[in-house]
């Protein structure tokens, strides 16, 4: 967080006088967007816009029919239409826009195109834009204005060393595996060498990614469209869609109101929302939930710097590209001055005016804001700290444009759960750099079934009913004023929770847990217990850290309980209930497994066509056509999508999401049953000798109808209760007062306990980047069951040989480093230094006593017990050993070796 420069230092009193020196010299309008609106080639002023409006022309050539509909033509449509194109079905496609090409936020945009990024697949949209771009411009001769002077990201203190550092190992990971880009850490002489306009007084390091750079969106677009368009795609611009239909048979009519105000109808196998500032209404059309909202995002534009031009003329090129992450602000060069990008923080960044209800009236195109200097004034103090030459510099232009962004900024990017064939490519905050990318993957998407890689940060399945325009509205500001924080391991983001909302109704539970101390996390709008404090305190995100969390001992402390005696969970799920005369087959031809006999329960995998994992569901057979179904509670519409897709229009199923009427609680540890027996309303055996592995039994328990599952995700003796979700809470009371020596365990107890075990999580150590056998799921595959999805992409698989790459167990020699590997560290060859795997989730394993974790090595050679490799972790390289058996035994196997050693 930029924190301010503490008065009466003489700093301060000289930052006074700079910022003070920039007030006097501002000069803020709409007509202030002149100079960039020039740049792009653009006539944006407000009398420009007035122009536009008069007496224009639109088409009379609309078609009747399309394959895919692409309503916005700003820079992410274009590109797809231009994927389309690329795939050979570009020329049953067209654009609709209501205006001009890139006449909503595109043409405004600052156009930053980096290799960077710290997420994980991310990295691909960012490397295809930037190769992309570079080869438009140097080998087809394309003016894009790409400069690429390359970017530094500053360390000014130990918490961004170790951010950079793990950012650091993950791109040498991608390049090492995938060919990514090359990224370094320099030393501020180094920074200075570079650009010699910044004070490198504090800085500790800084990243720097040659290639990265910054672009003219409106260039960038147009290339797009003529590309398009030479591939058969139709743009047709001032043609405003006003209706959206879907059909009985899935197709959907467009309904296309042109300048001469006639509405033509065009149908359309498939409709794409790109409508940047428009998206929520275009899905209003549609009957779609779009949770996004529009947000002011301001930059400045200086005066000219003659140090700038002097560089320019010396070097030939541009400064590069700087992030002063602690300011929270980019700056990079704009013709012979600078263009400061600030993001504010939470508390001063600004939304749309609340009468647009979170979308721009259609009305408006071409659209600014006033600007606000004020709200900027912050980072422009570390700004001209950084770069002195800015405190005698005037201020040329304040732009203030809208952008839309989803609640945690991330774009929504794949089909909607809600209706068939429509997809969304919408809220997307860095559209410039990734369009390339994104039209790509979503148009894989399209024509393959499924994605060609895990984004599920873009899914717009991540968002239910629950995430409500004023929700989104307020976790925006914490995304937008959060952009530039240390993104710490264990952040908690606290903004706007817990979510009230008939969807989620989780109020009466979420007290009970916090008044037993409960630190809660957040997972698809529920509240989830990720550790157990002493007291009924909420610490929100006060234990951030890149280390061994502080509060390890108390996580130890709850996993004793649990091994011990007994501890109580709960958490939340995803449930489904799936009936009907051909749900077996159905769920048969669904998952890989066979499905489980009445009265037992099993684990089985949707899988994609070409054997990826899509995901991790629990059959509870209930009767011969009755299932009760749970899945992970952040992929609820990710799967209820999946299977709706699936299932055929002739089968007799229903599939019911029940997940908002259902919950569960974990009872684990050797005297769990003899705490749940304390409560049943009826008598009924417990015993592990009678209610066995994989079954499952109806109990009522202190008046509550439940579902117990004799299954432990942890490795622990115990049972999964499922009850109604309005009776969750009172269960969870009624099991403390029956047992006061019972314990609470949350979510990095269950880590533990399941690393330690080498029991890998869906999601973390299983995605869609992983095939089933890879993933180590053989016991779950069965090929000789008949047909499946993906079962001949398995079988191609197995009869080549298997996997190049496998999922195993390490033990990280970490001594006593209070430090564990997270996730995607890459694992090292000791010899060559080569990247030879990637960790996916790691922890301190509390009842082991050891460092673990859990990741992907290449070439079956390494998988061998007692292999030792490396690991990078925060800078520094560890030894790691693979471990064929797990650290820490489950309960059942721990008492045959007790019994074993006692005969």
């Amino acid at each position: 967080r930029p924190k301010p420069i503490p008065s009466g230092s003489v700093v301060a009193n000289a930052a006074v006088v700079r910022i003070e020196a920039m007030r006097r010299t501002l000069r803020i309008s709409r007509r202030s967007a002149q100079p960039l609106a020039v740049r792009q080639g653009l006539a944006a002023t407000t009398s420009g816009a007035r122009k536009f409006a008069v007496a224009v022309k639109g088409p009379t050539d609309l078609p009747s029919d399309v394959d895919v509909a692409i309503v916005g033509g700003g820079v992410v449509g274009a590109c797809i239409l231009h994927n389309l194109g690329l795939n050979g079905v570009g020329s049953s496609a067209a654009i609709f826009e209501k205006a001009t090409l890139t006449s909503g936020a595109t043409w405004h945009a600052a156009g930053l195109v980096t290799y960077y990024h710290g997420g994980n697949n991310f990295k691909f949209w960012h490397q295809e834009g930037v190769d992309m771009y570079k080869k438009w411009q140097n080998e087809e001769g394309i003016q894009l204005s790409f400069n690429q002077p390359g970017s530094i990201r500053l360390i000014q203190n130990e918490d961004r060393m170790k951010e950079a550092n793990y950012t650091l190992s993950k791109s040498k990971l991608y390049q090492g595996l995938f060919g990514g880009p090359e990224m370094n850490m320099i030393s501020p002489e180094e920074v200075k060498r570079l650009h010699p306009l910044v004070n490198t007084d504090g800085l500790l390091a800084a990243l720097y990614t040659q290639g990265d750079g910054h672009i003219d969106p409106s260039s960038v677009t147009q290339t797009f469209a003529v590309k398009a368009k030479a591939l058969g795609g139709k743009i047709y611009e001032h043609s405003e869609v006003v209706g959206l239909s879907c059909m009985p048979d899935e197709t959907w009519e467009v309904s296309v109101r042109t300048t001469d105000g006639e509405v033509h109808v065009v149908r359309a196998k498939r409709v794409v929302n790109c409508a940047g500032l428009w998206a929520e209404r275009i899905g209003g059309f549609a009957g779609v939930h779009t949770p996004c909202t529009v947000l002011q995002h301001q930059y400045v534009i200086t005066e000219p710097i003659p140090e700038v031009k002097a560089y320019h003329d010396k070097h030939g090129h541009q400064l590069p590209v700087l992030r002063d992450l602690e300011g929270s602000y980019y700056v990079r060069d704009e013709g012979e001055g600078m263009l400061i990008g600030p993001y504010e923080r939470e508390d001063l960044m600004s939304l749309a005016p609340k009468e647009w209800k979170g979308t721009m009236p259609p009305e408006l195109t071409y659209h600014l804001f006033e600007g606000d200097v004020e709200r900027l004034m912050e980072s422009m103090e570390y700004a001209t700290a950084l770069i002195p030459q800015l405190e005698r510099t005037g201020i040329k232009t304040v732009l203030n444009g809208p952008t839309c962004w989803p609640a945690d900024g991330n774009h929504l990017v794949g089909p909607s759960h809600e209706k068939p064939n429509f997809w969304h490519a919408c809220a997307e905050s860095y559209g410039i750099a990734h369009a390339p990318g994104l039209g790509r993957y979503i148009v894989h998407w399209m024509l393959k079934g499924e994605p060609p890689y895990e984004l599920t940060e873009t899914d717009p399945a991540r968002y239910g009913a629950w995430a409500t325009p004023e929700w989104v509205g307020e976790k925006v500001k914490e995304a937008y004023g959060w952009n530039n924080f240390t993104n710490y391991f264990n952040q908690n983001m606290p903004r706007a929770r817990p979510v009230i909302h008939s969807d989620r109704p989780q109020q009466d539970i979420v007290e009970v847990l916090k008044k037993r101390g409960a630190q809660l996390g957040f997972s698809h709008g529920w509240e989830t217990p990720n550790w157990f404090h002493t007291e009924a305190v909420d610490l929100k995100n006060e234990r951030a850290t890149f280390m061994r969390p502080s509060y390890w001992d108390s996580v130890k402390k709850e996993c004793e309980q649990v091994v011990n005696h007994a501890g109580l969970a709960y958490w939340p799920f995803a449930h489904y209930r799936i009936t009907g005369a051909g749900a077996p087959a159905f769920l048969n031809r669904m998952i890989a497994n066979k499905l489980p006999a009445v009265g037992r329960v099993g684990l089985g995998h949707l899988l994609t066509p070409t054997g990826k994992v899509y995901s991790e569901l629990t059959f509870v057979r209930l009767a011969e056509e009755d299932f009760y179904v749970t899945g992970y509670s952040n992929f609820q519409l990710h799967d209820l999508r999946w299977m709706k897709e699936h299932k055929r229009a002739d089968e007799q199923v229903q599939i019911e999401d029940v997940t908002s009427k259902r919950a569960v609680l974990f009872i684990n540890g050797p005297n769990a049953e003899e705490t749940v027996a304390k409560l049943l309303d009826e008598p009924v055996d417990l015993a592990r000798t009678e209610f066995k592995a994989f079954q499952w039994r109806k109990l009522s328990l202190a008046g509550a109808e439940t579902i117990a599952v004799r299954m432990s995700f942890i490795g622990e003796y115990g049972l999964e209760l499922h009850v109604e979700r309005d009776q969750v809470a009172k269960l969870y009371e009624k099991l403390h007062e029956v047992d006061p020596k019972l314990g609470d365990w949350g979510g990095s107890c269950m880590n533990s306990f399941r690393i330690e075990k080498g029991v890998p999580l869906f999601g973390k150590d299983i995605t869609k980047d992983h095939d089933a056998w890879e993933a180590g799921l053989n016991r779950f595959i069965k090929l000789d069951k008949g047909d499946f999805i993906g079962r001949e992409a398995l079988a191609k698989i197995k009869d080549a040989g298997g996997p190049t790459r496998k999922l195993v167990m390490l033990e990280v020699m970490v001594g006593d480093e209070q430090v564990d590997c997270t996730g995607n560290e890459p694992i090292r060859c000791p010899e060559s230094g080569k990247v030879v795997g990637f960790t996916t989730s790691g922890v301190w394993g509390c009842m082991a006593g050891r460092s673990v974790a859990l990741g992907y090595v290449y070439s079956s050679e390494r998988w061998a017990d007692g292999t030792r490799l490396q690991v990078d972790i925060l800078g520094k390289k560890y030894d790691i050993i693979v471990r064929v058996q797990a650290l820490m035994d489950p309960a059942a196997v721990r008492d045959r070796k007790a019994k074993a050693a006692g005969a």
